[in-house]
């Protein structure tokens, strides 16, 4: 592959196979509620226990970002993807044999997740650097087509459970899933990957001296992996925060609604149906994000916002609506805002950080993500098991989004108080700095002393020294706290207030 298949050439092959991946990968995950409902009646071990299998499997694909990433950039992202599809075949034929659910937490928990975060997150990462200018619309095409296999899996697990049973579903889709490995072939490492060079020649040294000391190795690894310096920057911490919150509404939701609507004693095609349309409006609400969100009308992060906003009122009128057209229509909500924002995720994070940045910090977010489906399932199942009702587990998503949108409302006071505009204020600081001498001098005048033996001086000089050093300490953090406290404009990102201290006030 050359430089210039970015936007063009090779890249448009990429984008058709990563797409293929996210159909059959987001087709498999987002339609579990259908089989959610199912392992329930089979096994009938309690909400908040079931989710269990669905949100270990969500964790690992989302929470192996990080590794999956750092390993393709060693042995390149189709080895890895490939080895992926393989383990994630090993996870759903051995579901096809278990006896107990207690197995599902291994078979498609572990081993079926396993698979899927190693193909997760690089089908996602290599579009990103194929593709420069249509960026935006490489990643909305990527998570549309993730939408359509959203509204057919439903459909297609559906009958193979009617024909095959629940075994035989597991080891049918098995077959199914391994199609990613055919398409994982396709995907090239781009030629112009920044880490590529790197990784490869920090893989010889690691050859050539196996002596080298494990655990330096191993935090420098981690240290690139998860890249802990972006947390400097409050916009992509908040950020991080806001989608944590909106993407344990969104999880929560693929199991309370499938199950709400087997509580109601509504039929399991009337499961299948709200489950396709929470994909079937994805596909066209994402696509209409992604492209709007290019014209610059309205910023990425008002978008971000309205979509948490409305994803937070409506699940509070939910307990009063027990009926299927309002479970279809909230089916619908659910996939156009509280879905769609996904297509929203990668670009707000490069503008906070720059695509140089992009590998390490899609891996926070992923872990970040992972959690939140690891937390938030299982706690809507178990508050169903508590109260009897899916009422708490639906006020539980809308107060997730609420503070979502909060957080974001925030980012403005955060930087407004984590940076200082040092154009606008060096008058004051150069005062200040004027101001801290002048009383340091005043101070050794009135102290200095004359009568005293050699000893006497060297102890006077050593205690005049540190009073002097309190008195500099006072003097350094009164104004800079008045500094802190008055209201700034932000022009200087990533500058904490202790480096503006050292750096302004000690000499």
């Amino acid at each position: 592959m050359k430089n210039s298949d970015v936007d063009h050439g090779y890249a448009w092959v990429v984008l058709f196979f990563c797409s293929v991946n996210y159909f059959i990968i987001a087709g498999g995950v987002k339609s579990f509620g259908v089989l959610y409902t199912e392992l329930l009646d089979r096994y009938d071990d309690g909400a908040g226990n079931t989710a269990w299998i669905s949100s270990v499997n969500s964790f690992l694909m989302m929470g192996l970002g990080p590794i999956s990433n750092y390993l393709g950039e060693i042995y390149t992202y189709r080895f890895i993807m490939v080895i992926g599809s393989i383990v994630n075949l090993i996870g759903y034929t051995a579901s096809a044999f278990v006896t107990r659910m207690e197995f599902l937490y291994i078979t498609y928990g572990i081993i079926s997740g396993t698979g899927y975060g190693l193909m997760f997150a690089p089908s996602t990462t290599i579009v990103s650097f194929y593709f420069e200018k249509r960026r935006s619309l490489a990643n909305v095409i990527v998570v549309s087509v993730s939408g359509i296999g959203a509204f057919l899996f439903p459909y297609l697990i559906r009958l193979l459970v009617d024909t095959y049973g629940l075994n035989g579903t597991f080891l049918i889709m098995g077959g199914i899933y391994f199609h990613t490995c055919t398409a994982s072939l396709f995907l090239i490492q781009p030629a112009h990957f920044p880490y590529q060079k790197k990784s490869t020649e920090n893989h010889a040294i690691m050859k050539r001296k196996p002596d080298i000391n494990v655990c330096s190795s191993f935090r420098k690894i981690l240290m690139r992996m998860f890249k802990p310096s972006l947390f400097r920057n409050p916009k992509f911490t908040i950020y991080l925060m806001a989608m944590f919150l909106q993407v344990a509404n969104f999880a929560s939701n693929g199991l309370i609604l499938p199950a709400q609507t087997r509580a109601l004693g509504f039929g399991k095609e009337s499961i299948t149906v709200a489950v396709s349309l929470v994909g079937a409006s994805e596909i066209f609400a994402r696509a209409f994000l992604g492209w709007f969100a290019d014209l610059n009308i309205v910023k990425r992060v008002h978008l971000f916002m309205m979509c948490s906003f409305v994803s937070g009122l409506t699940p509070f009128c939910m307990p009063f609506l027990p009926y299927l057209p309002a479970i279809y229509t909230y089916a619908v909500v659910v996939g156009s805002f509280s879905g769609s924002f996904w297509s929203l995720m990668g670009v707000l994070i490069i503008d906070c950080i720059g695509i140089k940045n992009y590998s390490p910090a899609f891996g926070l977010m992923s872990l970040i993500n992972a959690t939140a489906f690891c937390i938030s399932q299982p706690f809507s199942g178990w508050l169903d098991d508590t109260t009897g009702s899916w009422s708490a587990s639906y006020y539980f998503t809308g107060v997730l989004s609420i503070l979502s949108f909060l957080s974001c409302l925030m980012v403005p006071l955060v930087e407004r108080i984590w940076c200082f505009n040092f154009k606008e204020h060096d008058n004051n600081l150069e005062n200040h700095e004027v101001e801290i001498e002048e009383s340091i001098c005043l101070y050794k005048e009135n102290h200095t002393i004359h009568d005293l033996t050699n000893n006497s001086i060297v102890q006077a000089v050593d205690h005049t020294s540190s009073e002097e050093n309190v008195i500099r300490i006072i003097l350094c953090v009164t104004p800079a706290i008045l500094n802190f406290c008055s209201p700034v404009v932000i022009s200087v990102p990533n500058v904490s207030l202790k480096d503006w201290m050292l750096q302004t006030y000690i000499p």
